[in-house]
């Protein structure tokens, strides 16, 4: 009976494991979501169709075409950000600064340079005598260098001939470095002008050593007056307000003073020849000493 009872459980024990590979495996998961429900990403997905856990596709965002899209800064460099628009004022302090710079170092490099020459310009200034001696100096060892402080001259009366105008409220049409230019120039061309007559009068009229001479002087006062405009120009850009004004009427004073002496030393180089052409003295004075001065003046006060 006993052997009985062990032959039928062990039958039906061998059936189980028959039994239970009939059925579903228990082991096999089934995703209970659909693949967009459970969050199914691109990376998930390139996983199930291979086989291969370690087959990663990455997500691609797409491209809304409304949205500008920058490209991206060079690797090493910064974005530079953006520099404020500078104030009509401050644009202005600036060219001052940039012109007082420039002038200064120009006449440093000039006194450096050129020491002897400024020294035989003052001799030449105080005396005539002197003054003929240094004429003749420069036509045997070369005027190049009179020439040369002679430009300087010319740059420091245009730029005191554009502060002035600021100073009194003048628009200029163009810009800061333009009417800077346009102020240099035109008194340049006035004040060279003035040598093209004396240089065709000299060869036109028996007078041309006198001419020469002339001309000679007017360079010679030239530069040493440029000192004084460096002095006046730095003064009416970075002095005091309240003073700008009396500095001016100072600076025209002397000016004036030193125009009255150079006349006076054309006078003594003309003085033979003044007696017997007082009509072609009287013309010279209207073309060429007076009429440049008013069309300096008319041309500021056009731009009030």
């Amino acid at each position: 009976m006993k052997a009985i009872t062990w032959v039928i459980l062990l039958t039906i024990g061998m059936g189980f494991p028959v039994w239970g590979q009939g059925g579903p495996n228990p082991f096999d998961l089934t995703p209970r979501l659909p693949a967009a429900e459970a969050g199914e990403t691109p990376a998930t997905k390139a996983a199930w169709e291979t086989g291969n856990p370690f087959d990663v596709a990455h997500a691609v965002a797409p491209i809304d075409p409304s949205i500008e899209v920058k490209p991206a800064p060079k690797p090493g460099r910064k974005a530079k950000p953006e520099r404020p628009k500078l104030t009509s004022e401050e644009q202005f302090k600036t060219f001052l600064f940039a012109i007082t710079v420039g002038i200064l170092a120009l006449l440093t490099i000039l006194v450096t340079i050129f020491r002897s020459v400024y020294q035989r310009a003052w001799r030449g200034f105080l005396n005539e005598n002197m003054l003929n001696q240094v004429h003749r100096e420069s036509q045997t060892a070369g005027a190049l260098p009179y020439y040369i402080l002679y430009a300087f001259f010319l740059l420091n009366a245009g730029t005191f001939i554009f502060l002035i105008a600021r100073y009194f409220g003048a628009e200029f049409p163009l810009g800061l470095w333009q009417s800077w230019l346009l102020c240099t120039g035109a008194t340049a061309a006035l004040i060279l002008t003035k040598h093209l007559v004396l240089a065709a009068a000299g060869a036109i009229f028996p007078v041309e050593k006198e001419a020469a001479t002339f001309s000679f002087t007017i360079i010679i006062f030239g530069i040493l007056l440029s000192l004084l405009l460096v002095a006046v120009n730095v003064f009416i850009a970075y002095g005091p307000a309240h003073l700008i004004q009396t500095t001016l009427y100072m600076a025209f004073g002397v000016i004036g003073l030193v125009y009255a002496f150079r006349s006076l030393r054309g006078l003594i180089i003309a003085n033979n020849f003044l007696a017997a052409n007082k009509f072609h003295f009287f013309l010279y004075l209207c073309a060429v000493e007076i009429a440049p001065v008013l069309v300096l003046v008319k041309l500021v006060r056009d731009q009030f």
